[in-house]
Parts: C-alpha cells; sequence; structure tokens
C-alpha cells in the first residue's frame, strides 16, 4: 500500500522571487529566495523574513557550509562572497578568473581522519609528541564564534570593532576541513580550505566539456566530477590527489591548516590596525581644526606675506602655549577662541575622545596584535619544523620554503617589540595629554571665566596645581606636532592644516605590517604551486546516457557514486564502481524535478496534466542492470491539484541526507509564491 507524504507546514513567501535560487538549509532552518537576479532573501520557514542580501551582479549559485552557519554567493562579477547565515554579514570575498564565468560551485566538508587513513590505519605514534600550543593561548576577537545556533538571528548585539561575531576559519574543529571548490569557464578550478587558503589555477583536461557537479567521498584524496560533452553525454571525471601514506597525509593537512591560520591572523591584525587608523585620524582631525583655529587667534592680525610656515609655525604655537604655562599670562587674542571656540564643552569633547582612542589603541595592541603575532610566531614555527625534518628527511615539504618561514620570524618578532615600543611611548603620550588638558582646563577656562567676576574665589578653589609644568612641556615639545599615533600608524594626515605627517616612514607599524604580509604571500604562493603539482585526471568514465545539463544529481552511498538524469518521462540511474551499472525508470508522466536520497530510492516531481502534479518515493532497487523498466516501486505519494494547498508545484529541494530521521523535502509553487515542507 501506497503511503501518503506527511505534511509538515504550509507558507508563502513576500516578495517576488524570480526563480533562480531556492535553497532550504534545514540546520539553521533557513529558506534563501533569489529576488531581482542580484539579491538574496533568507527567510524562516514559517515565511518570515530575517534579512536581505543586495549581491550587486547576478547571483549564479547559493551554496550552504555543512553546518549550515555560512553560505556562499557567486555572481556575474566573478566573486565568490561567504556570509554568515546567522546575520547575513560578509565574512570573506574572493575574486576569481577574470576572463571566464563561474560555472560551478561546491562546498564539502573533509573528514581528516579518514581522508588520512581510509583504512583506518593511522601512522604509528603520528601525534605521540604532537602538543596544540595555540590551543592554550587567549582566543583572538575573530576566533570567537559568539552565533552558536540559529537563535542566534534574533538575539544578535551590535558588535565593536574589536569584538566580532564573525569566524573567519568555517569549521569548528580540526577533524574536518571545510572545502570550496570554484570552477571557472570550465576549464579551471580553485579550491578555499576553512575559507581562507585559496589554491588556483588547476587546470582541467579536455576541452568542450561542461562541469555539471562535483563531490567528494570520505576519502578527500579521491574526488570527482560529473561533466557533458559536446553531444550531451555524461562522462564521470576523477580527480586524484597524489600524496601517500597516512604520515604524508597528515603533513599535507597541517600545512594547509596552519596556512589557513597564517591568513586569518594576518587578516585580522590588518583588520585591527585599519580600524585603530581609523579612530585615531578621527582624533587627530579634531584635534588638528582647534589648533588651526587657535593658530588664526593667534596671529590675527599678522600679514599673510610675514605669518610663519611649517616648523616656525609649530615652533611659535609652541613657544606661546609654553609662554602661558610658565607665566600664568593669557594673550588677549586668544581669549575668544578659549571662551567661545574651544570652551569646557571643547574640552571635554577632546578629552573624551582622545582618551578613548589611547585607551583602544593601547588595548588592541596588546590584546590583538601582540597576541596574534605571537599566535603567528608558533604556527611560523611549525611550519619551520615541517620544511626542516623534510630536508632531513629528504621528503615533501609541501611548498613550504625555510628562507621565507626564517625571515618572517624574524620580522614578526622585530614587530612585536615594535609594538611595545610604541605602547610605551603611546602611555607617556596619554599622560601628557591628559596634564595639558587639566593645566587648559584650570589654568585657562576656569581662570578667564572667573577672571571678570570674583578672581580671588579661583585662587581659593585652586591653590595647588594639578599637573606637572615639566610634563606639559615635554608635550608641547615632543608630541603636540609629533603625535606616535600619526607616526606609528602611518596616518593620512593630508586633509590637516597643523598636525601633518612629517615623513612617510618606512619603520611605522603599518609599514612592518605590510612587509611581514608581502613576505607571508610568497611563503603561501609556493604552498599552493606545491598543491598544484599534486593533482592529477584520469581519463574520464562515459556514463552512456545524455542529459539536457539540468536535471541531474550526484551522490555518494556507501562509497558508491550514483548519478541520475532525466530526459521527458524517463529517469536514468547509474551506478560507478569498478563496472557501470544503468537502470532506466520510465515514468507515465513528465519529470519535472528530482533528488536521489539513498542507494535505491529517488524522490520524483512528475506533472500528471495541466492542473495536477505528482510528488513520489520510489524504490528502484529491484528494477533489472542495463533495462528499462516500469516495474519500480513506489513507497510514498502526494497529489497536487486545483484546490489543494499548493498549485501547480514546480520547484523541489531536498535538506541534507546525513540524518535519515529528518530527511525533508521543500516543494515551491510554479507562482514561487507558497511552499510546504514534507517528511521524507
Amino acid at each position: 500500500m501506497i503511503q501518503s507524504f506527511e505534511i509538515l507546514a504550509t507558507h508563502k513567501i513576500v516578495g517576488f522571487p524570480d526563480g533562480n535560487i531556492f535553497s532550504w538549509c534545514s540546520q539553521m532552518d533557513l529558506l534563501a529566495v533569489s529576488m531581482n537576479q542580484t539579491s538574496i532573501w533568507v527567510f524562516r520557514l514559517d515565511g518570515e523574513r530575517v534579512y536581505a542580501i543586495n549581491n550587486r551582479a547576478k547571483i549564479l549559485h547559493l551554496q550552504w557550509s555543512l553546518n549550515g552557519k555560512f553560505f556562499a554567493l557567486s555572481g556575474t562579477d566573478h566573486q565568490i562572497k561567504v556570509y554568515d547565515s546567522n546575520n547575513g554579514k560578509l565574512v570573506n570575498s574572493f575574486a576569481t578568473s577574470a576572463d571566464s564565468p563561474i560555472t560551478l560551485v561546491s562546498w564539502t566538508s573533509i573528514n581528516v581522519p579518514h581522508s588520512i587513513a581510509p583504512d583506518n590505519k593511522p601512522a604509528a605514534f603520528q601525534d605521540l609528541f604532537k602538543i596544540d600550543v595555540l590551543d592554550d593561548m587567549p582566543k583572538l576577537a575573530n576566533e570567537i564564534d559568539s552565533s552558536t545556533d540559529a537563535s542566534a538571528i534574533a538575539n544578535t548585539k551590535p558588535e565593536t570593532p574589536y569584538e566580532t561575531a564573525l569566524v573567519t576559519n568555517t569549521t569548528e574543529n580540526d577533524a574536518t576541513m571545510d572545502y570550496l571548490l570554484v570552477a571557472s569557464g570550465d576549464s579551471q578550478v580553485s579550491v578555499t580550505f576553512n575559507n581562507l587558503f585559496t589554491v588556483s589555477d588547476i587546470k582541467l583536461p579536455g576541452n568542450d566539456v561542461k562541469l555539471l557537479k562535483h563531490t567528494v567521498d570520505n576519502d578527500f584524496f579521491l574526488q570527482s566530477f560529473l561533466v557533458q560533452d559536446s553531444t550531451a553525454q555524461l562522462h564521470l571525471q576523477n580527480l586524484h590527489i597524489n600524496v601517500a601514506g597516512p604520515r604524508n597525509r597528515s603533513y599535507l593537512f597541517d600545512s594547509i591548516r596552519w596556512a589557513s591560520q597564517v591568513i586569518s591572523i594576518t587578516n585580522h591584525i590588518s583588520d585591527q590596525l585599519g580600524v585603530l587608523q581609523a579612530e585615531s585620524k578621527e582624533f587627530l582631525s579634531l584635534y588638528d581644526r582647534y589648533i588651526s583655529n587657535y593658530k588664526d587667534a593667534l596671529f590675527e592680525g599678522v600679514k599673510m606675506t610675514e605669518h610663519p610656515l611649517g616648523a616656525e609655525l609649530e615652533e611659535a604655537i609652541v613657544t606661546d602655549l609654553g609662554g602661558m604655562l610658565l607665566t600664568g599670562l593669557i594673550p588677549l587674542e586668544t581669549t575668544d577662541f578659549w571662551l567661545n571656540q574651544f570652551g569646557e564643552r571643547g574640552l571635554m569633547r577632546l578629552s573624551a575622545l582622545g582618551n578613548n582612542v589611547y585607551d583602544n589603541v593601547r588595548k588592541v595592541m596588546f590584546t590583538q596584535l601582540i597576541l596574534g603575532l605571537e599566535k603567528l610566531i608558533v604556527l611560523l614555527s611549525h611550519l619551520e619544523s615541517l620544511s626542516k625534518s623534510a630536508d632531513v628527511m629528504q621528503e615533501d615539504n609541501y611548498g613550504v620554503t625555510l628562507t621565507y618561514v626564517q625571515t618572517a620570524v624574524l620580522l614578526t618578532q622585530g614587530l612585536v617589540k615594535k609594538i611595545y615600543e610604541f605602547i610605551w611611548r603611546l602611555n607617556d603620550e596619554h599622560e601628557y595629554f591628559n596634564q595639558f588638558l587639566n593645566w587648559a582646563k584650570i589654568e585657562i577656562l576656569e581662570k578667564l571665566s572667573k577672571e571678570d567676576s570674583d578672581p580671588d574665589a579661583f585662587f581659593e578653589e585652586n591653590p595647588t596645581m594639578e599637573f606637572k609644568t615639566s610634563l606639559i612641556m615635554e608635550y608641547f615639545s615632543d608630541f603636540l606636532f609629533h603625535s606616535v599615533l600619526m607616526r606609528d600608524l602611518d596616518l593620512d594626515g593630508s586633509g590637516h592644516e597643523m598636525l601633518v605627517k612629517k615623513t612617510n616612514p618606512d619603520t611605522s607599524i603599518k609599514a612592518y605590517v605590510h612587509e611581514l604580509q608581502i613576505l607571508l604571500k610568497s611563503l603561501l604562493s609556493d604552498m599552493e604551486a606545491s598543491f598544484v603539482l599534486k593533482i592529477c585526471f584520469d581519463a574520464s568514465k562515459p556514463l552512456f546516457t545524455s542529459t539536457d545539463g539540468s536535471r541531474i544529481d550526484l551522490e555518494i552511498f556507501r562509497a558508491q557514486k550514483l548519478i541520475s538524469a532525466v530526459q521527458d518521462n524517463k529517469l536514468c540511474v547509474v551506478a560507478t564502481g569498478d563496472n557501470i551499472f544503468r537502470k532506466e525508470l520510465n515514468f507515465s508522466h513528465k519529470i519535472i524535478s528530482h533528488k536521489l536520497v539513498s542507494a535505491n530510492t529517488v524522490l520524483v516531481l512528475s506533472e500528471v496534466d495541466e492542473n495536477t502534479r505528482k510528488v513520489e518515493l520510489v524504490d528502484f532497487g529491484d528494477v533489472e542492470v542495463n533495462s528499462e523498466s516500469l516495474n519500480f516501486k513506489v513507497l510514498k505519494s502526494l497529489e497536487f491539484g486545483p484546490s489543494g494547498a499548493l498549485k501547480k508545484p514546480a520547484y523541489m529541494t531536498v535538506n541534507s541526507l546525513e540524518d535519515k530521521a529528518t530527511k525533508m523535502a521543500l516543494i515551491l509553487s510554479e507562482s514561487k509564491k507558497d511552499y510546504i515542507i514534507i517528511r521524507i
């Protein structure tokens, strides 16, 4: 007896879907739908819209990560963009070939232990002396995952620049590794590990073929492409990564993981430095405006031809401020500036912004940059040991160039020392800055405000000084026009009038970071080239099946690859292994969509007549090999008529096939407005 599918939910979609992208992530209970070719709207299964993303280019593909926490979009702009599915924020983006369109995107998760030892016989004593130093170190801001479940979507709080909810590494543990494959123009592919380490320019064999599907079994070192030739015939193209033995495979995964972490840390350091530059520039821009106004007040009656410039102007301002500090006399021409242009409000604003910047810069330098550099040294030492042991054992070093690594270690150590020196000088500037503001508040603003009304009250309220004259003089001479923020963060002072950058120092922290990035880029480039050399392709296997290239599927069940293809009302299922077996299922109705559910079952959506559609779960296990048959078994069925809850279903997507207990299908109407969810 044929059972009926259980209907779990029925809902509507707001907006105007274009039908290009319709993807369901059951792990996060999210539905992604493309709108107007360039946007993705993300809904909960009850139809509530969570957020929208504007890709600014036509969207070609959408792929979810295995845990559903991230998804990748490809577009006609040749860009791959990875988003956090909790809040829709961009995590990473990278360009592909500018000459070829993106034709295939595949995002899978690598089972690292099984790939290292497919026969469950790992190398003896492989991890005997392995100590994860990084795991015992404090976490960087980009290593903290604050979005652990779907409920975080509704509870996402605004982040500060230093505490981000995004995790650039999209895997949760070392037993798995994310693997994002992108094909460009059906002639070359690039692969990205953990959303960080990208290997590009992997050339595909043959010409005049179209890549349709890609899959990875439990063994990462054997992958498969489903391709279509110029005569519409299907072929299976296997890809091998030539690394033999558990020990060598383990080293390869270690090198990839370390390379990914190196990229993550350097990106984080660069991002945090950029935030500090933006905050520091805001503070110095405000400070420059006040000093510029003070200069105008001080030289108000001076002709432009007699106006001091450059260093002479700075010296004149320092001399005038120093004179006020030592004599307590305030020039009459500057009174209006102190009381009206600067005043108590300006002092409080400058103090709040300045102290916040000094505190944040010091905090981020210590907790993010120095910690990140310390972790980077640990990673580089791992790569150094890998390269040295490969040299001693005369084995593959996986592209890890020893000279690059050792130079990077020395440069990183020098950068750590440079940052500590910067913090030391920053502390002095911060202290002297507050001493200056205390003096300006008491000896200038309060004195001017009370000198006409009750000067004696001023001296009674301030019997002692709350500042040190020597420190303020040092601030005038060493920091007022020579801030360590401007010098060591290499800020752009082109829009300033007074606080300008004296030189373009190649010894600034920014310059150190840039030099380190260039060196690490060369190191990673050699590792990418080494990985490409390990890739080879087998001769393609003809599957003796033709297709239009759209209604096809490729899945792996129990280490057996199953390929399915549709032509009108015929569904052909091909099983590959040592031999190729074909089963052809002839349906009485035109097949709209289908999805392989297991090694013997397939979910089929078909058109009965103009107003009636049907979804069926079909068991083809008893169908004879290499023959056409109508004798397949229908296990479950559900018919959609003119008066049903869903009229003319035209699109179907199935959730992850990993958990048999939660297999579900989502079916969308031809109008792209209504959908139902059924339990398979």
